[in-house]
């Protein structure tokens, strides 16, 4: 089993080489089981937004869609122990695991917050929420824009447990889950998602160009100080 530990400037945000990095760890290692946390007191506050302000939109948008895809069609267990705040790209990553615990710690704020930060969600990212939220909660989590404390969190089905040490727990539940036959596993994760993140052609062009238009990197530049 792999415990990935989610690091980085602030509350574990992202980088375009974070991400990196992460997809290149999961590609090296396809029968692993995954226990992903974050650093500290915090899961991920999501991507970094200086790194967004001076980075090419294009390769994040990638390279989240390839943490993403590898993550949610990763063969062996995946658990998610969101020990801390988890929002946005935060969020995102947890919703790509099997199994989503969280520490019961009200000052814990989850969500999805991409609406109200002007970002558009790639249709990759749309078809893995859609896949993985509940119908009646989904459009109040993405439109809303909102963050929720952890039982809050899981009556709307963004994680599947809260725990007093969502750790601790999770490493529980995935040695759990690493006892079942591997390729079984394999084969039911592969069944249940397969071509649940397929995108056609059109409709990425479509993404594309509308994003270009809308993108504008001073929403995301730290503020001057002069």
């Amino acid at each position: 089993m792999r415990e990935l530990v989610l690091r980085g400037r602030g509350p574990n945000t992202m980088t375009f080489e974070s991400l990196r990095a992460f997809a290149d760890d999961l590609e090296a290692h396809p029968d692993a089981p995954v226990l992903l946390y974050g650093e500290g007191n915090a899961f991920s506050a999501g991507l970094d937004l200086k790194a967004l302000a001076d980075g090419d939109p294009r390769a994040v948008t990638d390279e989240i869609e390839r943490v993403v895809r590898l993550l949610f069609l990763h063969p062996a267990p995946t658990v998610a122990a969101v020990n801390g705040h988890a929002v946005a790209g935060g969020c995102l990553v947890a919703q790509a695991c099997d199994l989503r615990l969280a520490t019961d710690d009200p000052s814990i704020k989850i969500g999805m917050t991409g609406v109200a930060l002007g970002i558009t969600y790639p249709p990759v990212v749309m078809r893995l929420l859609r896949h993985r939220l509940p119908s009646h909660t989904i459009e109040r989590v993405l439109l809303e824009a909102e963050r929720h404390d952890p039982q809050s969190a899981a009556a709307l089905g963004l994680v599947d447990e809260v725990v007093p040490d969502a750790i601790a727990r999770g490493r529980e539940r995935l040695a759990a889950l690493a006892k079942h036959p591997r390729h079984a596993y394999a084969e039911a994760k592969l069944a249940l998602r397969r071509g649940a993140l397929d995108v056609d052609e059109a409709e990425r062009a479509r993404f594309e160009a509308a994003a270009a238009e809308a993108w504008d990197p001073s929403r995301f530049a730290p503020p001057r100080r002069d």
